[in-house]
């Protein structure tokens, strides 16, 4: 596993602030910080950032602009060594904290941990620091996540077909606040850039455009198949004559083999660069920079290719959700399926991956001709839809709809959500327009609110009793556990009653994480954090009945804030 490397761990100067960002999941996730890097500049110039990552990922983090040390670990063997008695529990508690002081003695102004899991949250919670956004731990080894946008983030697999917001915008957020559209940026040397120059030249091909190619994916999820790639690259050599470069990872060298071997076999002429498991991270990155256009599935260096300047045509199939993490800002487009399914779970099998087959092959080929600035759009396509990146009116990233049909209920609700998160969150208005005509389902969604509302006043009643119950001296223990069975099974049904309409799923959820903390120390605390719980949920509850019976859809302008209370996790 190795120690830390602190030699260039330097001691806290002048009275700059001094911030450390804990991400050690995937390439993409890091690439995707940098609005948070540009938006914490903002915030407090000069501000001291360092970051904490897996050490596989470090030719990544090497890339990113605004960071003063980057700290490499090896967390997947960290991991490993707990579950296997390779080391004991106290061992590996010892190394753990001895590789963390020099972070703890930092003494950070603030932490932001964008990895959700308990080795995160007690990694950030063993060194602290008065302001903490993202995981932690609980004093009694709970989690918790804090900050709204955090949690939001961790929620929204619950309702990600109405969620309107990237996963840049919500790190930058949670991380920092709102600012101005701020880009994804990555910087690539001299000598990468000449390299690439190199490569792509060579053979005779100085003039020669190029286009990018990621055919492969770590999650076979998600990935188009490689004949479909194959196919349509050929189709697109009818028409432009420029040349493909194909990159990836040495584990992906076979799916690129089947690509390449369609291209053949379906005419494919134009000359071919295949340096698939042949470049580190700075080259492929380069070569992103050099090529005229990107097309690839949802990958990391799809992230690459944004934070280059580079356009992006993005196929998104599988679990794949490019609202949450499509490519960042203007000028990139994405194809989903059209498909009641579309995007499927996390945790869903597929039987058919029917998705992969919607995306004819003639129209994708068209598609990248116009994205190549060679064509018009293409007029006629079917069974899919076609989304251009763009910045919406409060500067952060969106998708407009450019053919295909999206689901008018769903549309309508995730506008509304997208608005009320942001005001809610932020405190400030959003500039976003909204239909002021009401969803298709307004009736109904409106007696499942109020329904909703009755009975959840009702359980605040009963969690304000809870409260009277647990303060009177002496304590009546059998009265106090009759009230808490009793709310708790009205708790299951007000749930199951919430989760039914997109009116009331992302409150539902929201009270659900609020509700079950960890870090509540004491009997009467608990009791009186829940009856708050309750009440935040009502009052929300409100908020959105109000935007559905006055026909005022504007989301939360001109209504009253709720009292906010921390988003928590039981148990990680």
């Amino acid at each position: 596993m190795g120690s830390i490397d602190t030699s260039n761990l330097t001691e806290s100067t002048g009275r700059s602030k001094q911030v450390l960002i804990v991400n050690v999941t995937r390439m993409g996730d890091l690439v995707q910080m940098g609005t948070l890097l540009g938006r914490l500049a903002q915030e407090w110039p000069g501000c001291a950032v360092d970051l904490v990552i897996d050490r596989r990922f470090a030719p990544v983090a090497a890339l990113l602009p605004g960071l003063r040390e980057v700290v490499t670990y090896d967390f997947h063997e960290l991991i490993n060594e707990s579950r296997t008695p390779v080391k004991d529990l106290v061992s590996l508690y010892r190394e753990m904290t001895e590789w963390v002081r020099p972070l703890v003695e930092r003494r950070y102004d603030r932490i932001i941990n964008l990895t959700f899991n308990r080795a995160s949250a007690l990694l950030v919670g063993t060194i602290g620091s008065p302001d903490i956004r993202g995981a932690r731990t609980a004093w009694d080894g709970g989690t918790i996540i804090d900050n709204p946008w955090m949690a939001y983030f961790a929620d929204m697999h619950h309702f990600r077909r109405i969620n309107r917001f990237n996963l840049v915008d919500i790190y930058a957020l949670g991380g920092s606040g709102p600012g101005p559209f701020t880009p994804l940026k990555l910087t690539v040397e001299k000598a990468d850039h000449e390299w690439a120059r190199r490569v792509l030249s060579a053979d005779g091909h100085e003039r020669m455009e190029w286009i990018a190619v990621q055919a492969g994916a770590s999650d076979g999820m998600k990935a188009w198949r490689p004949q479909h790639f194959g196919r349509t690259l050929a189709l697109l050599s009818k028409r432009w004559s420029g040349g493909v470069v194909f990159l990836g990872a040495e584990s992906e060298k076979e799916t690129v083999a089947q690509v390449v071997r369609e291209y053949r076999a379906a005419g494919g002429t134009n000359p071919i660069k295949n340096l698939t498991g042949q470049t580190t991270i700075p080259q492929a990155t380069a070569l992103l920079a050099a090529s005229r256009l990107l097309v690839t599935n949802d990958t990391g260096p799809m992230h690459l290719a944004v934070a280059v300047g580079t356009p992006v045509v993005d196929l998104s199939v599988g679990h794949v959700d490019f609202r949450e993490t499509g490519p960042y800002g203007p000028g990139h487009w994405v194809l989903q399926p059209q498909l009641d399914c579309a995007p499927c779970g996390f945790d869903q099998v597929c039987a058919h991956h029917a998705c992969k087959d919607r995306l004819q092959v003639d129209q994708v080929a068209a598609l990248l001709f116009h994205a190549l600035g060679r064509g018009p759009f293409p007029p006629d396509i079917q069974g899919f839809r076609v989304y251009q990146s763009d910045v919406d009116e409060d500067g952060l990233g969106t998708f407009r709809c450019r053919a295909g049909q999206e689901p008018a209920h769903e549309a309508w609700y995730a506008a509304f959500w997208r608005r009320y998160w942001y005001e809610m969150f932020s405190g400030l208005s959003s500039h976003v327009p909204f239909s002021a005509t009401p969803p298709s389902d307004a009736d109904a969604a409106d007696f499942a609110i109020q329904s909703l509302v009755q009975a959840v006043a009702r359980a605040s009643v009963q969690a304000r009793e809870i409260v009277r119950v647990a303060t009177n001296l002496p304590l009546d223990v059998k009265k106090l556990q009759m009230l808490q069975r009793s709310l708790a099974q009205e708790r299951e049904r007000l749930v199951t009653l919430g989760m039914d309409s997109m009116a009331t799923r992302p409150l539902t959820v929201a009270f659900l994480r609020a509700v079950q903390s960890d870090d509540i120390e004491g009997l009467e605390e608990m009791a009186r954090h829940q009856a708050l719980v309750y009440e935040q949920w009502r009052t929300r509850l409100l908020q959105v009945g109000h935007a559905f019976v006055m026909s005022d859809y504007r989301g939360l302008k001109h209504l009253p804030m709720s009292r906010s209370v921390p988003a928590v996790v039981h148990g990680g």
